[in-house]
C-alpha cells in the first residue's frame, strides 16, 4: 500500500490550523490539542487512502470537507486545481468518505466543521 509523502503530512497541521487561529502554546515536547486533531484527521484519511498507480509522484491536490460534530462527513469536494488525474481524486475522495467518522471524542475544544486538507501524491 502506498502512503502520502512527508510532504502531505507537514501541509495538513498548517491548513487544519488556518490564518487567525490561535492556538494554546504547548510545552516543550507536547503537541497542542489543535495539532494532535490536524494529526488524527491527516492519520484517519492515510489509513484509508489507496492511491491509484497512474497518480504521479509530488502531484498536489486540496480538498474540502465539512462534516457535523461527532465527525460525521457532510460533503467532500476536490479543489478544481488539484493536479491528481480523476482516478486520483476520485480515490482522496473515497478515502475521506471511508476515514468518517473523523476524530471527535476529546477535541471538542478545537473541533472544526469546515476543513482544507493539502495532499501530495506519493
Amino acid at each position: 500500500m502506498k502512503m502520502l509523502s512527508l510532504l502531505a503530512v507537514v501541509l495538513l497541521v498548517p491548513v487544519l490550523l488556518g490564518p487567525g487561529q490561535a492556538h494554546a502554546a504547548a510545552a516543550p515536547g507536547q503537541v497542542s490539542l489543535r495539532t494532535a486533531y490536524a494529526m488524527a484527521i491527516r492519520d484517519r484519511i492515510i489509513a484509508s487512502w489507496l492511491p491509484p498507480a497512474t497518480m504521479t509522484s509530488g502531484q498536489h491536490c486540496r480538498v474540502a470537507i465539512t462534516q457535523l460534530p461527532g465527525g460525521t462527513i457532510v460533503s467532500v469536494k476536490v479543489d478544481a486545481a488539484c493536479q491528481f488525474d480523476a482516478a486520483g481524486k476520485a480515490a482522496l475522495e473515497r478515502a475521506v468518505l471511508r476515514a468518517q467518522p473523523l476524530p471527535y471524542k476529546g477535541f471538542e475544544a478545537v473541533f472544526d466543521r469546515s476543513l482544507n486538507i493539502g495532499f501530495t501524491a506519493p
